[in-house]
């Protein structure tokens, strides 16, 4: 039974890898990195095509192939524009465009080891089976699919090409070749798969404030003056704990790191995965709120956040010291506006919130 159930453990294991269902949780990082290893695929065929073409006019009886390599010469100029001018922008389909980039190519490798030459025992087909598909990442039984669809084709185009000693060596190679090369595939892409998810995790953690879980100071303002370099409209905002010195001083800082976490959850909360939190440091959050431009709109959220945490466990009452916030907002609903003018106004605005008697919010439009 104990051996019964290994053998489970090791099928089931297999299945995983094969299937590899955690490369959808990575898919932005995945098509990002099949998108530059395209282009970098595409100036490797420019490069070694176009050297063999200068080095192979001259001596045409030497390069059999001339032709071929012409075609895959300009085949890579124009894989290269399209990465360049189309997947750049859509690098969601990178991992379409790498197979149909790679599909011409394979079956010209087809071509190349049986109609094109069938006299000789094929050498190019076993390569490109082996090496082409490491260039990318993609599920590995995707990848094995496509491997053994070439493979089949290469067996009944060489079996029709070529006599029958010849066609027998060649699917004796192939055996050999097609095996290595998923070996290879498997091994590789998963691999490669676990490498994105701890680069993925890694540049989470780096990205994030570890006690509250938002964005930290750096990563934060960097978003958000993208946003507003890229013409986003929005709600800058800034949440500042109120009487927080003597929150510290009173009731230590164990007890401040819990409100500052309260706060945190309430302000994540209440704000969609679009915007963009951070803590700029201390008792201070900063958000800016995606397309939220309606002043009464603005006003109406931040007294709900103000509601909310007043109702919660992080604003509750301490001996005597009520745990409150301030919020202080500048609205942005211009094309063209300087981020350190949005931060200038939301906190003169906070400041106007705390000579007001804190635990209130201030807009200015």
């Amino acid at each position: 039974m104990n051996n019964i159930s290994k053998q489970m453990r090791c099928l089931a294991h297999l299945k995983g890898k094969l299937l590899a269902d955690k490369v959808n949780l990575y898919q932005e990082e995945i098509n990002d990195r099949n998108y530059h290893s395209f282009l970098g695929l595409s100036v490797v065929g420019v490069v070694i095509s176009g050297s063999i073409l200068i080095i192979g006019i001259p001596f045409p009886h030497f390069f059999i192939y001339n032709k071929q390599i012409f075609g895959l010469f300009c085949l890579c100029i124009v894989l290269y524009f399209m990465g360049k001018l189309f997947l750049q922008k859509e690098k969601k389909y990178s991992t379409l465009a790498f197979y149909c980039a790679l599909t011409p190519i394979m079956f010209m490798g087809i071509l190349m080891g049986t109609f094109l030459d069938p006299r000789v025992p094929s050498v190019t087909i076993m390569v490109f089976l082996c090496v082409l598909t490491l260039f990318m990442i993609d599920k590995p039984w995707r990848i094995i699919m496509f491997i053994t669809c070439s493979a089949i084709v290469y067996v009944i185009l060489c079996y029709k090409a070529k006599e029958y000693e010849l066609f027998l060596t060649d699917v004796i190679h192939l055996f050999a070749f097609y095996s290595m090369a998923v070996g290879i595939n498997f091994l590789t892409v998963n691999e490669r798969i676990d490498n994105v998810e701890g680069f993925v995790n890694y540049r989470i953690r780096s990205e994030l404030d570890l006690m509250t879980g938002v964005y930290n100071r750096e990563v934060g303002l960097n978003k958000i003056k993208q946003l507003i370099n890229d013409g986003v409209q929005g709600a800058f905002i800034i949440v500042d704990i109120d009487n927080f010195k003597r929150i510290n001083d009173n009731f230590g800082h164990l007890y401040g790191d819990i409100v500052i976490k309260g706060v945190s959850r309430l302000i994540k909360k209440s704000f969609h995965e679009e915007d963009v939190v951070l803590r700029m440091g201390g008792d201070e959050f900063i958000v800016y709120s995606v397309n939220l431009v309606e002043v009464k709109e603005c006003k109406k959220k931040l007294e709900c956040l103000l509601d909310c945490f007043s109702s919660s466990e992080a604003g509750e009452e301490k001996k005597g010291i009520p745990v409150s916030i301030s919020i202080g907002c500048s609205i942005n609903d211009k094309v063209q506006i300087d981020f350190n003018r949005l931060y200038r106004e939301s906190d003169q605005c906070l400041y106007v919130a705390k000579q007001s008697g804190k635990g209130c919010c201030v807009i200015k439009e």
